[in-house]
């Protein structure tokens, strides 16, 4: 969780300090006044958007007075488990506000006094996590601490395919093998607009985006697509609208990124290297794509010639257009990179050589040779 920064607020916060601290000795002076409805109400404004106020125990029960009936209690006992997603630069507010905004918690301000009950302000991180309206709010500050005990961390790197993730989720979970998650991973009845028009059996491949989620040890196969989908469908929403405008289908832009993914080591090219393949599909060219064939392949290893010639339809050397299915999960920024490619005349790359991935891009085939030359990549 990112601290708030210091510079600029010192005045402003002094001046609501002092404005609380008034009014919290007219409350303690005179407790009655404690129900009456300007200071209660004051106080609550007060913490509400000065939550920090809230690392003092006697504004929290101050706070706790103020709170409606059933505040800390869940919002449907009944209520399935969803993914939720905390983003780097987070605040306690923030987190409270989405949870009340998708419905976990009835009130911001009681799961905002169960993170400070329990000194765990600072221990909420980035990621995906498993919440549901079943849970009381202090259940759900207990799960966005820092790696406690009761909850497992499943890493979905960029560029894995599925059954790398597959394995990754039979090493995390007892109850779950890797032949579950890959059956479970399908299209199925899912009703998400980026999935329109697939087939109920066809994988999710590509949809399974790359983060770090945390899970209760009992979470079900179903549980762990259902986040990682949902976090796709959370993170490559702007890519998606991208897209849209320009009349390309969603699947083909996942198809894409994942190759971009597998070819960008360095992200600052993503867009780059898009537009390279951007360019290629536009005249029908060949995308000559060696991830398509190391995916063909069943590894990520490096290819001989003979390779080139692999029957497949995989095989982007000896086929035009995009593969027939995403090769791998992409990030955001193969996501974006895809979704509004650079403009430009590149039809090839060669790799550099050197520790940040970076490509030599060229317009016409005698300049690519002289780069594939220039960087020993012949």
């Amino acid at each position: 969780m990112a601290k708030p920064s210091r510079r600029g607020t010192g005045g402003a916060f002094a001046v609501v300090g002092v404005a609380l601290a008034a009014l919290l000795v007219l409350a303690l002076a005179v407790p009655p006044l404690v129900s009456d409805a300007f200071v209660g109400d004051a106080i609550v404004a007060f913490a509400a958007d000065k939550d920090v106020m809230l690392r003092q125990s006697s504004v929290r029960s101050l706070i706790a007075l103020r709170l409606e009936p059933g505040s800390a209690s869940p919002v449907d006992p009944n209520g399935a488990s969803r993914p939720f997603v905390v983003r780097r630069g987070d605040t306690v507010g923030t987190v409270a506000a989405a949870l009340e905004a998708q419905g976990l918690v009835r009130s911001r301000l009681a799961f905002t006094l169960a993170v400070y009950d329990s000194g765990t302000a600072e221990a909420i991180q980035a990621g995906t996590y498993t919440l549901a309206p079943s849970m009381t709010p202090a259940e759900i500050a207990k799960v966005v601490e820092r790696a406690p005990g009761e909850q497992v961390t499943l890493r979905v790197i960029e560029g894995w395919r599925r059954t790398e993730i597959a394995a990754a989720v039979a090493k995390t979970f007892r109850n779950i093998s890797a032949d579950d998650f890959l059956k479970a991973a399908v299209v199925g009845q899912r009703k998400d607009d980026f999935l329109a028009g697939l087939a109920p059996t066809v994988p999710l491949e590509g949809f399974l985006f790359p983060d770090t989620y945390f899970f209760r040890p009992t979470a079900t196969v179903t549980e762990v697509v259902d986040a990682l989908v949902a976090t796709f469908a959370d993170r490559a929403g702007p890519a998606l609208a991208a897209v849209k405008a320009r009349g390309m289908s969603a699947y083909d832009l996942v198809k894409l990124a994942s190759i971009v993914e597998r070819e960008a080591r360095d992200r600052s090219e993503s867009a780059q290297i898009a537009g390279v393949y951007s360019n290629r599909l536009a005249i029908g060219m060949k995308l000559d794509a060696d991830p398509t064939i190391q995916y063909a392949k069943g590894g990520w290893g490096e290819l001989a010639l003979a390779d080139l010639r692999l029957e497949s339809p995989y095989n982007s050397y000896l086929v035009a257009g995009l593969p027939p299915t995403p090769i791998c999960s992409p990030g955001l920024a193969a996501l974006q990179g895809s979704g509004s490619p650079a403009k430009h005349g590149f039809l090839f790359f060669v790799a550099k050589g050197d520790a940040q991935g970076s490509h030599a891009f060229a317009t016409t085939l005698t300049e690519h040779e002289a780069n594939r030359v220039r960087f020993g990549n012949r």
